[in-house]
């Protein structure tokens, strides 16, 4: 807008908050700044007809290109703001606030010349403004010290208020103060404030926060005098902020002749003490002492350290080996230990991808006949799998050696199998159907080291048997069946033994059921068998006395075909991971929760194809499929409805996120097994002619193997023993459990067990196990 329209708009009756009048104003004060001398007179007319307020606030507001870098030696402020009187507080306040940032020697003069202190709506700015115009100007009467604004501007040595800060400081009597500017001087790197602090004897008034100003400020004749056994610094450096612990092990490196492992550890160099060091203090101590080439100190804290850190330490010792033999034992073992970190973080992570199997069988390596297994189960003591095959074969594979120990051979085609001892397995064989009019018998072998035994159904015609468990007693076992070929045909479940006959539990009497599936509890004590429709659990000890499910009925055409069974609950699934749950289900008449295994979202096409209960685990754990993505899912015991406090040894979020176990051929038909112990994975169908096995009692390592040694307790050692004793452990994984076992044996080979009254193992450690010797 042009200058003499701009005057003229303003002589204009516009509105008060008229958009043209303001853009006119802005014109007129732009114009002034540059000194032209109609923008100067119309803008001493606006002060007069808009008020100082209007005008000065309309001037301060920065412009498109910003605030101009001179704009406080403008002859619009030189002519019309040279007097007190006619300057509003809002110019004042922002005349400090800019001398404030940086000193500029016209607008000091203009402040000095007002001799105004900034308002009260800007407390620090008005103590510091008060500061600066000293007795000359308002600032007489005397205000409160505000600490913090006197001890910043006190360290500031580049600006006129720096001096008159330091003045102040001296005189004012306030520690508070003092100790701020002291905290500045030592954190801020500002060699002039410490010499400042050093000419004129200034420290924090605190014993443990002098020494350490003395100690950081490179005052250490006075940091000795003061704290001779490093007591203050120790409880100083305990309850220090990150940054500043960082800054103190800088200081303490330069000083030198300190008891680092004291002030970082603590006064009793408990070994969980040292352990809790977090990753940038133990990488300071292990430099310090290799430096120092301190290898008695270094030692004893290298066996607290995480183990892959520990493998890695040891290298550093040169020459130089611990004196006792047990350490010195230790010692070689980590030293000839190749690097562990990789094998660490995959053990540790919380979601480790397990593409490859801990071990694959390939069945055909270890017979010809052995072409797929369409079935498989664990001995009950896990050590060995039995596997059916089409190739009118069944077989035992010794998990400790992955070979063959049992092989047994028929002429029809095998559908299921359940190994009952160590060389000793149940197997339904297929009977053939005559002419497709009507279907063949089922036949049901019992086979161990003796030979082979058909078993008879007695009266009851079966053609299709559906499942195979084993159950408690001594080979003792229940077949689930149907007499006819239809899935909702008539049912029958048998219990038989070795030595006996099978035996119709009464549990159906005849009735036809859609698709049952049957589940035991971990004891193979309780049978649950369910349908879309109705739900019965009896104790096989008396299994007439079956109880029905409340509210069992599942959705229409939902048949929820995977079940599974803990010492307290019943789970049954559908596909989409949707499962009910039953708590108590023998006892209690409660209706079941339904809950969800996986997140909905962006899961439609995962599918739930296998659901068992790990006692190991103590968790209920899932296999779905995703493509050809398979998955195993270890939801917490809350995500299922139950309030239990002890969720297991495998910690995790209520929905956790799937361990992925590799991926299926297409047209593939997986299908999973669990160990007894609910330590070992089984799956089929994945690879056609291959078993894949996963030991999942790495899974309780996860939690803490990534830990400080140091942090570990005994039921950690004992995880790893078990895992340890896991029969299809991967080489990488057993070669660095073993070295962790090592050292955790070593670090609690003075540990003592005794039993109290209530026969509870209690450890007693003795000196060795919590003092160090530092």
């Amino acid at each position: 807008m042009r200058i003499r329209i701009a005057v003229l708009m303003l002589w204009l009756l516009l509105g008060r908050n008229s958009r043209w009048r303001r853009r006119a104003l802005e014109a007129v004060l732009r114009a002034a700044d540059s000194g032209a001398p109609v923008a100067l007179r119309a803008a001493a007319r606006a002060l007069k007809s808009l008020g100082p307020e209007t005008v000065w606030q309309t001037w301060l507001e920065p412009t498109v290109s910003g605030v101009p870098p001179q704009r406080w030696t403008s002859p619009l402020v030189t002519e019309l703001a040279s007097g007190a009187t006619t300057v509003p507080d809002v110019l004042v306040d922002a005349a400090w606030s800019d001398w404030h940032y940086e000193h500029h020697p016209e607008l000091w003069s203009l402040l000095r010349g007002w001799n105004r202190a900034a308002t009260m709506a800007y407390p620090q700015l008005r103590f510091l403004s008060r500061l600066a115009l000293g007795d000359d100007g308002e600032t007489s009467g005397g205000e409160t010290v505000d600490a913090r604004s006197l001890a910043r501007a006190a360290a500031r040595f580049d600006h006129p208020i720096g001096e008159r800060a330091r003045e102040t400081l001296l005189t004012c009597d306030d520690s508070r103060a003092v100790d701020l500017f002291c905290a500045t001087a030592a954190d801020a790197d500002a060699p002039h404030a410490v010499e400042f602090c050093r000419t004129h004897h200034l420290a924090p008034a605190d014993p443990a926060e002098r020494a350490v100003f003395f100690l950081r400020t490179g005052q250490h004749e006075q940091y000795r005098a003061m704290d001779p056994d490093g007591a203050l610094l120790t409880a100083h450096y305990h309850d220090a902020p990150s940054e500043e612990r960082s800054a103190l092990r800088e200081a303490m490196t330069r000083l030198g002749g300190i008891d680092i492992l004291r002030v970082l550890a603590g006064q009793r160099h408990r070994d969980r003490d040292v352990a809790s060091l977090n990753h940038k203090e133990r990488a300071y101590l292990i430099g310090q002492f290799t430096r120092q080439r301190d290898w008695d100190q270094l030692w004893p804290f290298t066996v607290l350290l995480p183990l892959a850190d520990a493998v890695r330490v040891v290298h550093s010792f040169g020459d130089w080996r611990p004196s006792g033999a047990d350490d010195r034992r230790v010692f070689e073992t980590l030293l000839a230990a190749g690097p562990v970190t990789k094998q660490v973080r995959a053990l540790s992570t919380g979601s480790p991808a397990w593409d490859t199997p801990h071990t694959r069988i390939v069945l055909r390596d270890l017979d010809e006949r052995a072409t797929d297994a369409v079935d498989l189960d664990f001995a009950p003591d896990g050590r060995g799998l039995a596997f059916a095959s089409p190739g009118q074969c069944a077989g035992i594979v010794d998990l400790d050696s992955n070979t063959l120990s049992r092989l047994y051979h028929f002429t029809g085609s095998l559908t299921r199998i359940a190994q009952l001892g160590p060389d000793s397995v149940v197997v339904a064989e297929s009977g053939r159907d005559r002419g497709g009019h009507r279907p063949g018998h089922t036949r049901l072998h019992y086979c161990d080291s003796q030979g082979r035994q058909t078993l008879s159904f007695g009266a009851t015609r079966v053609a299709h048997v559906r499942q195979l468990r084993r159950t408690a007693g001594d080979r003792c076992f229940l077949v689930l069946s149907a007499q006819g070929r239809v899935e909702d045909g008539e049912w029958t479940l048998f219990t038989g033994a070795a030595d006996g006959p099978l035996v119709d539990t009464g549990m159906f009497s005849g009735r036809n059921h859609p698709g049952l599936t049957a589940t035991l509890d971990p004891e193979g004590r309780i049978v649950a068998v369910l349908d879309e429709r109705t739900g019965r659990v009896a104790d096989l000890a008396d299994p007439t006395a079956a109880v029905t499910l409340r509210n069992s009925t599942a959705a229409a055409g939902d048949g929820m075909p995977h079940v599974a069974m803990s010492p307290s609950l019943l789970v049954r699934g559908n596909h989409q991971g949707r499962v009910q749950v039953w708590r108590e289900p023998l006892t209690s008449r409660k209706a079941p929760v339904s809950k969800r295994l996986w997140q909905h979202q962006h899961q439609e096409d995962r599918r739930l194809i296998g659901l068992s209960w790990s006692p190991a685990l103590q968790r209920l754990l899932a296999l779905s499929q995703r493509g050809p993505a398979i998955a195993v899912h270890l939801p917490s015991l809350k995500v299922l409805g139950t309030p239990a406090y002890d969720d297991g040894p495998v910690p995790g979020t209520r929905v956790p996120k799937p361990i992925p176990l590799g991926r299926a051929v297409p047209g593939a038909r997986p299908f999973m097994r669990l160990s007894p112990q609910g330590d070992v994975l089984a799956m089929g169908g994945v690879l056609p002619g291959h078993i894949d096995l996963y030991a999942l009692s790495l899974l309780t390592v996860r939690p803490f193997i990534g830990k400080p040694m140091g942090l570990m307790r005994h039921k950690d050692l004992t995880a790893v023993i078990t895992a340890l004793e896991n029969p299809v452990l991967d080489e990488e994984s057993r070669t660095t459990l073993t070295l962790l076992r090592t050292c955790l044996e070593h670090r609690f080979r003075h540990d003592v067990l005794l039993g109290d009254a209530q026969g509870t193992a209690v450890a007693v450690v003795d000196n060795h196990e919590i003092e160090l010797g530092w």
